[in-house]
């Protein structure tokens, strides 16, 4: 799968993005949990600079639980950040989230008492690649779809507030991409999880890099996958599903979408596509 080039609407949003983050009190950057590091936007230093964050793992409920807890342990030490890994799904974790808000502002919320300003929310920005669920993440919070949700990259396009809480206000950002090429490997992760838009790849050539990938890391998940079959291909699943097209050929692409669809909604298991540094 080739590396991926960055088109100029991202670049422009990257700079409204930058210049949004000055006006916030605190940063949820919210990244998938089954890649953490790949779906991270990789310049947070030049975007965010000092600005407290907490990072909020995605979709934990399709990784790896021990994994993605090695991960927190991770940002925890490394990033000296408090992250915590989600399924929204559930109401677990809401208001252990919403606690931790209102302790990374406490010093922002005393400093704007002692000049005797009239008590306002925090304001929170909620940040991170396209579909990594930041709106998903704001519905969770207020449990009511306010916020714009699709299962494609690019729904939300304007910036909103949302009150989520009495002294918490969240602004939803549109997911904006590295301003930079993406390597093959990044590619290859973030398309998997949909995190991409579906022009930039093509599913059939993904696929196959990503039972490349599997048979190399996760074998046990992908024998499962494929019912102990000595054949693991594109091939052998369209000749088991009977995905066969009107010239009586095996339809690997129809294959290849349903492996696709299969991995995102975590009929191969929990996975994890990031390995620790």
């Amino acid at each position: 799968m080739r590396s991926r080039v960055v088109p100029k609407s991202s670049k422009s949003a990257f700079g409204r993005l930058t210049d949004l983050v000055k006006w916030v009190d605190l940063l949820i950057e919210v990244c998938d949990a089954r890649a953490p590091l790949s779906s991270r936007h990789p310049n947070t230093s030049t975007l965010f600079g000092q600005k407290p964050r907490l990072i909020v793992l995605s979709k934990a409920d399709l990784a790896c639980a021990q994994a993605a807890k090695e991960w927190l342990a991770y940002f925890r030490d490394h990033d000296q950040q408090t992250a915590f890994a989600l399924s929204f799904k559930t109401a677990s974790g809401k208001d252990r989230l919403l606690a931790a808000v209102l302790k990374a502002t406490t010093d922002q919320r005393q400093k704007m008492a002692r000049k005797g300003l009239l008590p306002r929310p925090v304001r929170i920005c909620v940040v991170g690649m396209p579909n990594v669920g930041k709106s998903s993440l704001i519905n969770w919070l207020i449990g009511k779809n306010r916020a714009k949700v699709a299962d494609r990259p690019g729904v939300t396009r304007a910036p909103q507030w949302i009150r989520v809480h009495p002294q918490i206000e969240l602004l939803d950002s549109p997911g904006v991409l590295p301003n930079r090429a993406l390597d093959e490997n990044t590619s290859l992760k973030l398309a998997l999880l949909n995190l991409l838009g579906e022009n930039s790849y093509d599913q059939e050539e993904m696929a196959r890099a990503a039972l490349l990938r599997f048979h190399n890391k996760q074998v046990e998940q992908l024998e499962s996958y494929f019912k102990n079959d000595d054949d693991i291909s594109l091939e052998s699943l369209a000749k088991r599903r009977n995905f066969i097209t009107q010239g009586g050929k095996l339809d690997t692409r129809r294959a290849a979408g349903a492996f696709i669809s299969d991995l995102r909604e975590g009929k191969l298991g929990k996975v994890m596509l990031d390995s620790l540094p």
